[in-house]
């Protein structure tokens, strides 16, 4: 099997992640306490990035032409790496966050199973409003879209996997997880950011080059992803950690794991 493409089906990331924290002694608690999930701070990011993409959107055809070129599309091993590193979306990085939570229940470590539990709740919440925008828009991917960057059929995108493009999900999962991943970081240990932030978001730009690479996404879509996820990951974990933890919270940390009898896992749960 290739290489490549068995290592994502195991969640190192995560994994690595979550034994960083377990490391590091210092309690999470977020600074300041927002009194709702977004803030007008958040509507004011939100409109400087839509700006942005609208931005990136004029040059949309011409990345796309560039990235399609021989000699950026290369050799048939360039393209082979390259549908090999796209498999990293919203599954392995769901299955990845839920198995650092299962982790952390199983070795009762309650920071490695929080920080799992926030990541997944950051990639639910990034992958379920991602879809709902995309198949609402129903903008064409370029492999597809007859009229260019504007081709779009509204509504499509439930239906049409060729009519989901923006934004991108492989973007907005990648950024989702590895913004979250960041500030549970900057939370426990805030001089290992200076390190694990670039290394994490670098990691996360992956996906997206090779969306535009496979010509299944727009430069636009991989910015609007990108902010989306980040956005949200930022915003689940600061919320969760500034303020008494939630009923969801209080009952999947609650959780109690140990092996089963017949050989697999009994798993109880008890509010904390």
């Amino acid at each position: 099997m290739n290489p490549v493409r068995s290592s994502l089906r195991h969640p190192w990331w995560s994994i690595a992640v979550a034994a960083a924290l377990a490391a590091s002694p210092r309690a999470a608690r977020a600074q300041h306490a927002d009194r709702t999930f977004f803030t007008r701070r958040d509507v004011v990011a939100t409109g400087i990035a839509l700006a942005g993409t609208a931005l990136v959107f004029q040059f949309d055809e011409r990345i796309a032409r560039w990235t399609q070129q021989p000699s950026v599309q290369g050799t048939p091993s360039r393209r082979e790496l390259a549908k090999d590193l796209t498999l990293i979306n919203e599954t392995p990085f769901t299955f990845g966050a839920l198995a650092t939570y299962g982790i952390g229940r199983l070795a009762h470590s309650g920071t490695t199973a929080d920080v799992g539990l926030h990541l997944t709740e950051s990639l639910v919440l990034t992958t379920a409003i991602g879809q709902v925008i995309r198949g609402a828009l129903g903008r064409a991917r370029p492999s597809s879209a007859v009229d260019g960057p504007t081709t779009h059929r509204f509504g499509r995108g439930y239906t049409d996997f060729e009519y989901r493009s923006f934004p991108s999900l492989h973007a907005a999962t990648a950024f989702a997880a590895s913004a979250a991943a960041v500030e549970e970081i900057r939370l426990r240990n805030p001089g290992a950011v200076r390190w694990a932030g670039p290394l994490l978001y670098g990691a996360a730009s992956v996906p997206g080059f090779t969306r535009l690479y496979l010509n299944k996404h727009w430069a636009s879509d991989i910015a609007a992803g990108s902010f989306l996820g980040a956005m949200l990951g930022i915003k689940t974990v600061r919320y969760a950690h500034s303020r008494p933890r939630t009923k969801l919270d209080r009952f999947m940390l609650g959780a109690s794991v140990s092996p089963g009898p017949d050989g697999g896992a009994r798993v109880s749960f008890a509010f904390k």
